[in-house]
Formats: C-alpha cells, structure tokens, sequence
C-alpha cells in the first residue's frame, strides 16, 4: 500500500483514514465514529 488510504464500514460509513509509504503507515491518522465525528488522530512514524 502506498499512498492516501480511506476504510470504509460495511455500511459505507469511512473508518479511519491515513497515509502509507510503502506499507508503512505514516503521518496522522484519524479514527472516526460511525456518525462522522473524528474518535482519535494518531502520528505514525
């Protein structure tokens, strides 16, 4: 994985978002909750 990255629920709500390079996660991080709002945001190395 590379790049900017959305998950997605199975209801379509998005998840988490965030970027990769070469796999790795890095950058911020942001977990949401089903309704939108942003749950946590986290710095990956």
């Amino acid at each position: 994985m590379h790049g900017y990255w959305e998950f997605y629920r199975k209801d379509g709500s998005l998840m988490r978002s965030g970027s990769f390079d070469k796999g790795q996660q890095i950058g911020l991080w942001k977990t949401y909750a089903r309704d939108g709002s942003e749950v946590s945001s986290k710095s990956m190395g």
